[in-house]
């Protein structure tokens, strides 16, 4: 049997694995008004739940790397999985504790970890100087994210909530006085940002998710800049590729996995360079509809969940080795 542990409760049932070899096991982590409280009482049911030697499966990087401290401090020991790590490299007292405590967690030949893309797998190894051994999975696509465009909206698109990086995207549209954007954000970075909106720039906070999905369907491209390398906005990626929209995003370890130049376009943190690349498929329809299409075939062909389901496999049988 394996465990495999949620990160929080009511996991939308078409992100769970489907036939696995194993017999499993669910456990849920409660909501709770701190996180970290949740997921320390997730990870206190799973070591209650299992046996010694048995498969805990995380659907959360943090919560598996947490898992394996608990196991290490209370002289326990469970295979741990984790499923696509996203840690991110940031300057302050904090992240270099926790990459202490990912470094020495991917050591173990108890752990096996997944990234969702090669390139990041690489960039993880040099910022924790670790040679460690990783699987790819890519983010599951769902179809339920597909829409069709009613009628175009507005030209540009900017939303989500994770790393984006609010201040280049209002300098880009500045500069870009006779487009029009439709930014989708929360409250908290309107509030931080509403003295910088443009005339050209219409402002929507907390949306549906269903009005989330069609107001980018509704646009003629989906801008994604990002402030991190770790995984994000891979979600909005997936969501505008279900709405054969074209995506134009920062180049990162990650965002290089699903963009290239043939279904989509990844830029540097340049102001020019984006200007002159949303101008462009602006006018060149044909050759927008065309990339965004691309990029539509190749998540359902590549990140199918045969293929989620496949690599969550792979991760358990390594882990199963173990026992």
């Amino acid at each position: 049997m394996i465990h495999i542990l949620h990160g929080f409760s009511n996991v939308d049932s078409e992100f769970k694995p489907r036939n696995l070899r194993q017999e499993v096991h669910y456990i849920e982590s409660p909501r709770t008004k701190k996180r970290i409280v949740g997921w320390t009482i997730g990870c206190f049911r799973a070591l209650y739940c299992s046996r010694r030697g048995e498969t805990v499966f995380c659907w959360y990087d943090f919560q598996a790397v947490l898992l394996y401290w608990m196991c290490l401090l209370t002289f326990q020991r469970r295979n741990i999985g984790c499923l696509n790590i996203l840690l991110k490299k940031k300057d302050t007292i904090q992240n270099r504790i926790v990459s202490k405590m990912y470094r020495k967690a991917l050591m173990s030949k108890y752990f096996h970890a997944s990234v969702t893309s090669y390139y990041y797998g690489e960039l993880l190894k040099e910022w924790l100087c670790l040679d460690f051994n990783y699987t790819v999975i890519h983010d599951p696509y769902h179809e339920k994210w597909e829409r069709k465009c009613e009628s175009l909206s507005h030209d540009i698109f900017v939303g989500g909530g994770n790393s984006r990086d609010w201040s280049f995207m209002l300098e880009v549209a500045k500069q870009m006085s006779d487009v029009n954007f439709l930014f989708v954000m929360n409250s908290l970075d309107y509030r931080m940002y509403k003295e910088y909106i443009t005339e050209n720039i219409k402002v929507k906070c907390n949306l549906p998710f269903n009005q989330f999905l069609q107001e980018m369907a509704n646009s003629a491209i989906v801008a994604m800049p990002l402030t991190t390398e770790a995984p994000a906005g891979l979600l909005v990626l997936f969501q505008a590729a279900g709405s054969e929209r074209f995506v134009i995003t920062t180049s990162t370890a990650t965002t290089r996995a699903y963009i290239t130049s043939d279904r989509g376009c990844a830029l540097e943190r340049d102001v020019k360079q984006w200007k002159d690349a949303i101008r462009y498929y602006l006018l060149n329809e044909k050759e927008r509809n065309d990339k965004a299409l691309k990029l539509h075939k190749f998540l359902k062909d590549v990140c199918g969940r045969d293929n989620f389901d496949s690599g969550i496999q792979k991760i358990v049988d390594l882990c199963e080795s173990n026992y």
